[in-house]
């Protein structure tokens, strides 16, 4: 049952910290999800605590706490923490509940509370029913004896409770009856009976397809590909679409190898009811599932209609187990800088998430070690979902090494153009004209240097007032700080421009390293290259880290632009 929030009572009485034999009291209400089933309320509680407290001058209710549905056994509860949290802020310093039952069915947890938290909080604590009251020290001897026994019964209750549900459970699977809240991909629940499997004639289709793609050797990631390449609603977007899920991010799911496993692993398809795969732990954590082992599952054969047959999936796991030996040592094998025989480690990215991929391999019998990069994330940077991409490491290089030979034959090019640059006149101007600032600024600021020396001299001889020394050094300051800045631009411009329109430009020699040893290193593309870009398998975008010095040159050949 969904958590309900009362919120606050209309007409409480407003209390302060500093009131004396005041405490500011949280009533703390709590039904679990089989309380409520049975239509018990939590107004029972609210009033029983209610009419306790008006016997009771000292206690002045700040705010009322309700968990509806909530399990005792753990407490993680949303009203529970909400009340913690005001414990810690001193609005609360008295909680009350019908009973220990009702704060927590854990004898470890409760009694850490009861003798721990509580008294380093200085919080006062009550549980009506119980008669139990931390501030009342004549029971005290007596109250942590009879609370241990409270809190051992609470949890023996719980842990019945857990037993007998997995007994009547285990009952209902060995009968073959469906207790799933959504039915395998394939199937949809009986209108006559929400406990008995029929065959859906929209998706069942496509489960047959799938395993007969796998029969015929496709791989998980290929039939997940085929299937998002037809627009065929994945799983969890069917059931969205259905409006049996409502979870808004399930709209844009789409197929994965993983969804792909899954169904091929379901013996539920061959008309086998296969049940208890996960348990949850009642005794400790509702939210804790533990998977079980598969000697361990509930199969109730002929249950329902078969999707395929018990041949057809017992030979497709032998093909998954084939698959699982040969590439057990290689699943993700991810890459670093530092592997040797990986030449683009760090460099591949995906071209619609920006997020890395990585290296992976598999053994091929007829090839071989083939190795492939691969997005492993499914979600992008706005948290919606995506295809994963995948592509040979040999495609990858193939592209590589044609587009730095294109770049390789361009600085041939520009490197014999370049050494006529060196003799145009829009080049020598151009570097005339900074040489030129250059010296024009480098004779300022001796000038200033002497000015300021000057204008010390001139104040120490009082020839100036403190007041207009401090105002004439502050400005000659100023321009030199600024000619040095201009300066030092100046100076990077003119370095910058004889580098790169001259013969000994560092990307073209790079290059031409290239063009000699006619190999692609791991060395050299790690100094050539920035980042590998991948769309999808045919679109690839290359970013060569130096790609902007080339572009002024092409700008100046084309136009005679100089920058």
């Amino acid at each position: 049952m969904p958590h309900k929030r009362t919120g606050k009572l209309a007409n409480l009485t407003v209390a302060s910290a500093n009131d004396p034999e005041v405490y500011l009291t949280g009533l703390y209400l709590r039904i679990s999800g089989e309380e409520a089933a049975k239509g018990e309320k939590l107004n029972n509680q609210k009033e029983l605590l209610l009419s306790y407290v008006k016997t009771k001058t000292e206690l002045k209710i700040v705010d009322i706490y309700s968990d509806n549905g909530e399990t005792g056994t753990n407490f993680d509860r949303p009203e529970w923490n909400r009340l913690m949290e005001d414990v810690k802020k001193k609005r609360i310093s008295c909680i009350v509940v019908k009973d220990l039952s009702r704060f927590g069915r854990n004898y470890i947890e409760t009694g850490n509370y009861l003798e721990m938290v509580f008294p380093a909080l200085k919080i006062r604590f009550i549980a009506v029913n119980d008669n139990y009251d931390s501030n009342k020290l004549e029971s005290s001897a007596l109250q942590p004896l009879d609370t241990m026994i409270k809190g051992i019964v609470n949890e023996a209750y719980a842990k019945d409770i857990s037993r007998k549900i997995f007994t009547a459970k285990e009952v209902q699977r060995k009968n073959g009856l469906y207790y799933g809240n959504v039915p395998p991909y394939g199937y949809c629940k009986d209108p006559a009976d929400p406990h008995h499997l029929i065959i859906n004639p929209e998706t069942a289709p496509i489960v047959r397809q799938i395993f007969q793609w796998k029969l015929e050797g496709l791989g998980n990631f290929q039939i997940a590909r085929l299937l998002n390449e037809s627009n065929i609603a994945a799983p969890m977007r069917y059931q969205f679409l259905a409006g049996a899920v409502k979870a808004p991010h399930y709209e844009n799911s789409i197929w994965q190898g993983i969804t792909v496993k899954v169904i091929l692993s379901n013996r539920t398809y061959t008309g086998d009811l296969a049940m208890g795969k996960r348990r949850k732990n009642l005794s400790k954590n509702l939210t804790k599932i533990r998977n079980i082992p598969c000697e361990d599952w509930t199969i109730t054969e002929n249950t329902h209609e078969a999707i395929i047959s018990r041949e057809t999936f017992f030979e497709v796991q032998h093909i998954c187990k084939q698959e699982l030996e040969k590439n057990r040592a290689s699943r993700y094998c991810h890459s670093d800088i530092d592997s040797p025989d990986d030449i683009f480690a760090g460099l591949i990215y995906s071209g619609s998430t920006g997020l890395k991929m990585y290296r992976t391999r598999n053994y091929y019998e007829k090839h071989g070690m083939k190795y492939r990069y691969t997005t492993t994330s499914q979600r992008d940077a706005n948290y919606t979902k995506c295809s994963i991409i995948s592509i040979k490491e040999e495609q990858i290089q193939e592209t590589l090494v044609c587009l730095i030979k294109k770049q390789m034959e361009l600085a041939l090019e520009l490197n014999d153009y370049l050494v006529t640059v060196q003799k145009h006149q829009t080049f020598l101007s151009r570097k005339e004209a900074l040489e030129k600032q250059i010296k024009e600024l480098n004779e300022r600021l001796k000038e200033l240097s002497s000015v300021q020396s000057d204008l010390y001299l001139n104040y120490s001889e009082g020839l100036l007032t403190r007041e207009n020394y401090q105002a004439q050094k502050e400005t000659y300051r100023i321009e030199r700080l600024s000619a040095e800045s201009h300066l030092a631009e100046l100076k990077s411009t003119l370095e910058r421009l004889k580098v790169r329109f001259s013969p000994h430009n560092p990307y073209i020699r790079l290059l031409l390293e290239f063009h000699e040893g006619d190999c692609l290193s791991k060395e050299l593309l790690h100094r050539l290259v920035d980042k590998i870009y991948v769309y999808d398998s045919r679109t690839i975008e290359v970013v060569f880290k130096c790609q902007d010095e080339i572009a002024p040159i092409l700008k100046f050949r084309e136009s005679g632009v100089l920058q």
